[in-house]
């Protein structure tokens, strides 16, 4: 049996409304980019932050090292800011001090770090 060229059949509405969307204008994405000072300083505020609310809760160092699997000394540098946390360890840590991951990060968003929309005027190709 031979497929007539000049049948097409309808197409769902739903898969209309899909193609319909993966046609629609991309996104414009403003660039972020993360410089060894922009690092440090959000390394510097998410371990201010972990200090502050590990104050608060009255830990030592040993307790949320413990609680965390890591050394207090790991828990220093994370605090100081002297190193960086994966997001698995940043997790961790947010159990320990029972509170959420967007905890850490409610104040860093500052001006200085935001590139307004009009700025950026570039084409994504």
């Amino acid at each position: 049996m031979e497929a007539h060229p000049a049948y097409a059949p309808a197409l769902p509405s739903a898969v209309s409304d899909l193609r319909a969307a993966n046609d629609a204008p991309k996104l414009r994405l403003r660039p972020a980019p993360i410089t060894p000072a922009t690092t440090q300083m959000i390394q510097q505020r998410l371990g201010k932050a972990i200090r502050i609310r590990r104050r608060m809760m009255d830990l030592t160092l040993q307790d949320l090292a413990g609680a965390c699997g890591v050394t207090f000394q790991q828990v220093h540098k994370y605090e100081s800011g002297l190193c960086s946390m994966s997001a698995s360890q940043l997790w961790c840590v947010a159990v320990a001090l029972n509170v959420p991951v967007s905890y850490f990060y409610d104040t860093l968003a500052t001006p200085e770090l935001m590139v307004p929309a009009d700025e950026y005027d570039e084409d994504l190709d």
